[in-house]
């Protein structure tokens, strides 16, 4: 049987439905690129918001199309979507869809998965589920209690990646910090030979603990990046959250981040517009950020989604403000993102390269995330290959990316 998948929303979603193409494929079946000549259509969706939803849904009305004119027997649908409209109204769900896997659970890694991104990289998911319910997020509903993987299962894994050429592993969970062997799958996947990167995502700030930072400073392979959502600055907003940590904290957490790892590149989301956020409280983030000057920022508005705490809230602001809000702090990063980026020149870097632009290669450096962070442009691009680490002296700045040579 042919099988073809979909895979819709966050890095996380994408480890589940790797490991389920690689369940498939190790079952007998094939993993197909073409939704025309697959008897079997699989989509992974995302309920996060309500975008995600309604993405997620002209997916599956989109791909339903193949049971009419393709060889498509049934279209199953798996992951968040179907775990959200459990116990809710149900008549908008598409009829062409023959099967909801609403079960969500850490899957089983016993067979290899068939990875869905680039040869060099990797995403490894070391936990699953969330106990921190935050006021604003749907995911302890959705994705459950927090469960650990075991370390040794992690670390088997992304030694499996490595003997497969993978340079770079990407560690993720809801709650990256929730794990409690952390530091210990940190110091062991970085000595993993053939691996060039480990990279860690999802810190929650209440949770980093001085073990992990330890390690960190002292493995040459774990990229100095750290991924801290803080979502507010200011404390009011932070207590509405549910976020358990205050501005005193962060300004404290930050700092000593930076003292026990100098030059680290950070990584924050924020909420604009939360409910009870007035002109005093933007404020306070706003100026919070100037402070810190963190090195990558992404901002979203707040979405009010059913069944959280924070969407029958009082306060709720206007759509309107939201968004101007949201684009005050986006203008205030870009000047941060370009004064940092400048200092950056003429330094010599490590950069991986990812593919080519308009003669030019393009790639990341140990600060840059894949998806979520700039790029650097390399030239020539002609002896440069994707999945190779090259050294790159840096000759301008943009906003967000830079742009270089080989040495």
């Amino acid at each position: 049987m042919k099988v073809y998948f979909v895979s819709l929303g966050c890095p996380k979603n994408l480890t589940d439905t790797e490991v389920m193409m690689g369940q498939f494929a190790s079952s007998g079946h094939q993993i197909t690129t073409r939704p025309q000549e697959a008897e079997t259509i699989v989509v992974n969706t995302c309920a996060f918001l309500k975008s995600a939803r309604d993405e997620a849904l002209a997916t599956i009305k989109e791909l339903a199309k193949w049971k009419n004119k393709g060889k498509c027997r049934q279209l199953l649908v798996a992951g968040c979507l179907a775990k959200y409209f459990n116990d809710r109204e149900t008549e908008s769900l598409p009829k062409q869809v023959d099967k909801w896997l609403d079960s969500i659970a850490l899957p089983s890694y016993c067979v290899p998965r068939i990875k869905a991104t680039p040869p060099w990289t990797a995403y490894v998911k070391i936990s699953e589920g969330c106990d921190n319910h935050c006021a604003y997020c749907l995911i302890p509903q959705i994705r459950g209690p927090l469960r650990h993987r075991p370390a040794a299962d992690v670390v088997k894994e992304a030694a499996g990646l490595a003997r497969r050429g993978v340079k770079e592993i990407i560690l993720i969970a809801q709650d990256t910090t929730a794990h409690p062997a952390l530091a210990e799958i940190l110091r062991k996947t970085a000595r993993l030979r053939g691996l060039r990167w480990v990279r860690l995502m999802y810190a929650h700030p209440a949770h980093l603990t001085d073990r992990v930072l330890k390690v960190m400073a002292a493995e040459s392979k774990i990229v100095k990046y750290l991924d801290l959502p803080i979502q507010h600055a200011d404390d009011k907003i932070l207590k509405l959250m549910n976020r358990r940590y205050t501005r005193q904290d962060l300004e404290n957490l930050i700092s000593k981040i930076r003292r026990m790892i100098p030059k680290i590149a950070l990584r924050t989301t924020v909420i604009a517009g939360f409910p009870g956020e007035g002109d005093a409280e933007f404020g306070e983030l706003l100026d919070f950020l100037g402070r810190v000057k963190f090195d990558r920022l992404g901002c979203f508005t707040f979405q009010p989604e059913p069944g959280t705490p924070a969407s029958i809230m009082k306060g709720q602001v206007p759509e309107k403000i939201k968004v101007q809000r949201a684009k005050t702090l986006m203008r205030a990063q870009a000047r941060v993102s370009r004064e940092l980026n400048k200092n950056l020149v003429g330094q010599i870097v490590e950069i991986l390269i990812e593919g080519a632009s308009r003669g030019r290669a393009v790639g990341r450096s140990r600060m840059d995330a894949p998806e979520i962070d700039g790029k650097v442009f390399i030239k020539p691009a002609k002896s440069i290959t994707p999945g190779k680490i090259v050294r790159v002296r840096l000759e301008r700045a943009g906003v967000y990316d830079l742009f270089g040579s080989e040495t």
